[in-house]
């Protein structure tokens, strides 16, 4: 099984392995189980199952879960694109307290991506992932105070 994992790490489906993590908080052998199954379905290509996987942890206020679904509407994985619903997840998400949801609603923040452009909110998510340790928000934010960067310009 670390093989897998190696492997869904090394193609850069962090997104899965944060399934894989929604999915341990459920028993042990249910989870391993539903682990091997999402990832078997991703491998194939068969997003819509392993869409279903997550859907009901989600709704049922799992970070992990919220997180990995706005990753699917905002790369049409098994779902329809649809930057408004993986703002929307990614915004739970980021409530729930989970890090890399917060500092990926930052950018969806500073970007426009799936809500209006709002610097003052970016800035926010951003300065809350950064202190909790999140190395990449700390960058994003030097750029923005080091460039006098503001959205729109």
């Amino acid at each position: 099984m670390n093989d897998k994992r190696d492997t869904i790490l090394s193609n850069g489906s962090s997104a899965l392995l944060g399934l894989a993590l929604a999915l341990a908080a459920q028993s042990p052998a249910s989870a391993l189980d539903a682990f091997e199954h999402a990832l078997s379905a991703y491998e194939q290509g068969h997003y819509q199952s392993a869409y279903q996987l997550v859907k009901h942890s989600a709704e049922g206020g799992d970070a992990q879960a919220q997180h990995i679904l706005g990753v699917m509407y905002r790369k049409g994985l098994g779902v329809e694109p649809d930057e408004y619903t993986a703002f929307d997840w990614c915004k739970q998400a980021a409530e729930n307290g989970l890090l890399e949801a917060q500092f990926q609603l930052g950018l969806m923040y500073l970007q426009g991506e799936g809500v209006t452009e709002d610097e003052e909110q970016a800035q926010q998510w951003l300065w809350t992932a950064a202190d909790r340790g999140y190395p990449q928000a700390s960058e994003v934010l030097q750029f923005i105070f080091s460039q006098d960067f503001t959205v729109g310009c």
